[in-house]
């Protein structure tokens, strides 16, 4: 189980996380390691960590940055070319990384033998149910049904955890229909008298997130914000503002139009 707070997961360097990515096959598997790695940086940098994010150089690496652009995955501070070497890796990153052993790392499809020690802790993420569609090198965009909202992809794949295998499908126009939801009621909210962000719900969305990227967790706490008539709402607007910074859904896109 991965604890992004606590005892269990401590910086290898006062205030940098380094986060290393290794998904060697294309499809779903190798994009949800990514989007791990966008929420782990996400939820570090919240902390006040710096998160350094590497990556073995992926195959299609082109069409993978550019899907990965649409769902609001940020690129990686640094990329290795395979095959690499632990002295290799230190070598090359000297400036800033003096002994080559990653905190945290997140691989989808078969393990690489040359980083596999590399990372105190693995994060092994789940592809397709039943593997199958992983393999081709093209089309990756169409595969995902990215369509008009691609975030509707990122959020179908948050409502699952990381080592949770996802059947093709899933349920698209409904993460759709959830966004454009939301995003109106943020820009409705945003109208309101401000309020301080509500604690309970932004503790249990942090907290979710924290104990083992629980992001299924998490989106239903802000589902059960969205409708719970005892907060104001100046205090919904505020609370979902701060939780998209670790969801990255561009809820508050539609303010002021």
């Amino acid at each position: 189980m991965l604890r992004l707070s606590g005892s269990d997961m401590q910086p290898g360097y006062r205030g940098e996380l380094r986060v290393l990515v290794a998904a060697r096959r294309t499809g779903l598997g190798q994009v949800r390691a990514y989007l791990a790695a966008d929420i782990i940086r996400r939820l570090s940098e919240r902390s006040g960590l710096t998160a350094t994010v590497v990556d073995l150089l992926p195959d299609s690496a082109g069409e993978l940055r550019a899907v990965c652009g649409e769902l609001n995955i940020h690129p990686p501070r640094h990329t290795l070319t395979p095959p690499v070497t632990a002295e290799q890796l230190a070598g090359q990153f000297a400036d800033r990384i003096r002994e080559p052993v990653f905190d945290v790392g997140v691989r989808a499809g078969p393990a690489e033998p040359a980083v596999a020690g590399l990372a105190r802790q693995w994060i092994e993420v789940a592809g397709w149910a039943a593997g199958a569609g992983d393999a081709a090198a093209s089309g990756l965009r169409e595969r995902l049904g990215l369509g008009e909202e691609p975030l509707s992809v990122r959020l179908n794949l948050m409502r699952h955890g990381y080592g949770q295998a996802i059947g093709r499908g899933g349920d698209p126009g409904g993460a759709a229909k959830t966004i454009a939801r939301w995003r109106e009621l943020v820009a409705g909210w945003a109208r309101s008298p401000s309020g301080p962000m509500s604690r309970r719900y932004g503790e249990a969305i942090g907290a979710a997130i924290a104990d083992d990227l629980d992001t299924a967790a998490a989106l239903g706490e802000l589902a059960a914000l969205a409708d719970d008539p005892d907060v104001a709402d100046g205090v919904k607007f505020e609370t979902f503002a701060a939780a998209d910074l670790l969801f990255g859904l561009d809820l508050a896109r539609d303010i002021g139009r």
